[in-house]
């Protein structure tokens, strides 16, 4: 089949649509060059985050394909964040990927970009390989994690992100383009079109080029519901009593580790703003899980700090901090608090970005290896209500005894309140 009319984009006076629109469009765009040359990849690629996930459900509405494969498919499921930037690298690096004629798009937020070293991977990438792919790498860059401020339906200090310096500098290399507008984005995409053009007939050259989008922006209610009931929770009271009694007699403020998890940011968020006990803590948002787990097991100010985690992305590089903080000469103490997703209903296994629970928690498990003897650390179980005060008992006790290590695991609902028997039944 004859290859589809460029983008041209005529008679579009601007106003009309959204930058979302326009992506649409080049989307519409590509299913037509997958059709007209079935035998060549035309594959896109979607990460986690809020406006990739408007983006998608966009092209869905328009009744067009996403264009995703397998992969695709397989880490809007389950992955992490950042995680199409490890599928960039590898479709520019493995034979026969980068050794075949495709046309590769990628869209990710500047956030999730940043996690895995997005932007630098990139420009390794362009200067170090010669694919024979037509790729493009879009980044939506709204200076800030929007999923986490959603969740918690306003704007995270702690979220924002500093980058438009760095994107403004990176745009001097000339296979990067910013699109600071409606009418710059809709003129890169044309470009796009009649590149991909030129290259599938054999008169353009093969690459990767890098499209950052400014001014796409969008505010939603929070996707999970109300967060109000959380004011109350059993989950709260521990963690006022906890945390505390924790930071009594500090003259410093304790810092808080942490990297915005779904699981705990509804918890921390309200803890910090609205509870007295907050007052005593300064929340440090890592910018990435490893480097969350990394500060944790520094020097602080008074000796103490506390590391909220998932029970998946969080354990990443936690064993060394933990030989930091329980090698030596003591007078240091670390208080983990390892969250996991609730499981309640069927939606819960595909909210946001989280992929299926590690169970047992290999959190608890991982940081036993790092203990040395039994009296330098305390390990528990929060099940809610049931036994809620015994095991806050315990916590404090043992941070007022100076306990190097105390890890909470804070069990999900499906794991509380429950009897587990071994039965042997007779059948016949």
């Amino acid at each position: 089949h004859a290859l589809p009319k460029t983008l041209t984009y005529s008679g579009d006076a601007g106003g009309d649509s959204t930058p979302f629109d326009y992506l649409v469009s080049y989307v519409k765009y590509l299913n037509e060059v997958k059709l007209a040359k079935p035998t060549i990849p035309v594959t896109n690629w979607f990460d986690t985050g809020l406006l990739v996930s408007v983006l998608q459900g966009c092209i869905v509405n328009a009744g067009t394909s996403l264009l995703t494969d397998g992969d695709g498919l397989a880490m809007l499921r389950d992955a992490s964040i950042g995680h199409i930037i490890s599928k960039l690298n590898q479709m520019l690096c493995v034979e026969p990927f980068n050794t075949t004629k495709g046309v590769y798009n990628f869209f990710i937020g500047d956030g999730a970009c940043r996690l895995n070293g997005g932007v630098e991977l990139a420009l390794h990438l362009i200067e170090g390989k010669k694919p024979a792919s037509l790729t493009t790498l879009f980044i939506f860059n709204n200076h800030k994690w929007a999923i986490e401020d959603n969740l918690v339906a306003g704007t995270e200090k702690e979220h924002v992100l500093h980058n438009k310096d760095f994107y403004d500098l990176v745009q001097n290399h000339d296979q990067v383009c910013i699109c600071e507008n409606e009418l710059e984005l809709r003129e890169t995409l044309a470009l796009l079109s009649r590149r991909t053009d030129a290259y599938l007939q054999g008169k353009g050259s093969p690459g990767l080029s890098i499209v950052v989008v400014r001014g796409m922006d969008i505010e939603l209610p929070p996707v999970i519901g109300d967060i109000g009931p959380i004011r109350k929770s059993v989950e709260m009271k521990f963690m006022r009593d906890v945390l505390g009694k924790f930071s009594a007699g500090c003259q410093h403020k304790i810092p808080l580790y942490g990297c915005s998890a779904f699981e705990y940011i509804q918890y921390l968020h309200i803890f910090m703003e609205e509870m007295p006990e907050g007052q005593n803590y300064q929340y440090v948002c890592g910018r990435t899980d490893i480097q969350a787990a990394h500060m944790c097991g520094l020097v602080q100010p008074e000796g103490r700090a506390v590391l909220f985690i998932n029970d998946v992305y969080g354990i990443n590089s936690l064993g060394e901090s933990l030989r930091f903080v329980l090698s030596g000469f003591g007078g240091r103490q670390l208080l983990i608090m390892i969250w996991h997703p609730s499981l309640l209903n069927l939606i819960d296994h595909f909210h946001l970005h989280r992929p299926p629970m590690v169970w047992p928690s290999i959190g608890p498990e991982l940081c036993k290896y790092y203990v040395r003897k039994e009296s330098d650390a305390l390990f528990v179980d929060f099940a809610g209500a049931s036994g809620a005060s015994r095991i806050t008992e315990q916590v404090t006790s043992a941070l007022a005894a100076g306990t190097p290590l105390v890890v909470c695991n804070i069990l999900p609902e499906q794991e509380r309140d429950y009897v587990s028997l071994d039965i042997r039944v007779k059948t016949g």
